[in-house]
């Protein structure tokens, strides 16, 4: 079941964020750095919990079992380049592994840009690390391209990662 998420599910969306992570980041950061995302979780709650109620950006979750199982948050793109093109971003999209490939991330997706096309954006963007095969593999299919030439580097855990930008235009 895909719904908007609430306040109250902030501590859940934070430990699927932090054990996706786990996860899906295993061979691309250090395993310390990853280890250590624990120590964050009262953090990454308690900014959950405001944004939720803030309602920015937009979070859904999608449960089974009545457990929550993945979330998808989007909003206004915050990238600078996209500033006057009308567009709105995946800010994240996590899944916990055990549901990969089973359908919960396209029903999660699905409901982001259902949000995104009624708020009136003519396109989205997202970025995804350059290493994350599975994941640029799951952009693609649901028919984001790269946009060539956009690179940025972000620093975990004392490692520089690249990470490029994909974009959908709904038009």
């Amino acid at each position: 079941m895909i719904r908007r998420a609430l306040p109250t599910d902030a501590n859940a969306i934070a430990q699927v964020h932090i054990r996706s992570w786990q996860e899906a980041y295993r061979d691309l950061m250090p395993t310390d750095y990853l280890n250590g995302l624990q120590a964050t979780l009262a953090q990454r709650e308690a900014y959950w919990r405001r944004s939720i109620a803030a309602g920015e950006p937009g979070v859904w979750v999608a449960e089974v079992d009545q457990q929550i199982v993945g979330w998808i948050a989007v909003g206004a793109s915050r990238d600078e380049e996209a500033a006057g093109a009308n567009a709105g971003e995946v800010m994240a999209i996590y899944v916990l592994a055990r549901y990969w490939q089973t359908g919960v991330g396209l029903a999660l997706w699905n409901a982001g840009l259902q949000a995104l096309v009624q708020q009136g954006y003519d396109c989205l963007t997202l970025w995804v690390l350059a290493r994350n095969e599975r994941a640029m593999r799951f952009y693609r299919k649901v028919g984001c391209v790269e946009d060539a030439g956009s690179e940025l580097r972000i620093e975990r855990g004392g490692v520089t990662l690249v990470e490029v930008r994909y974009r959908l235009s709904f038009t």
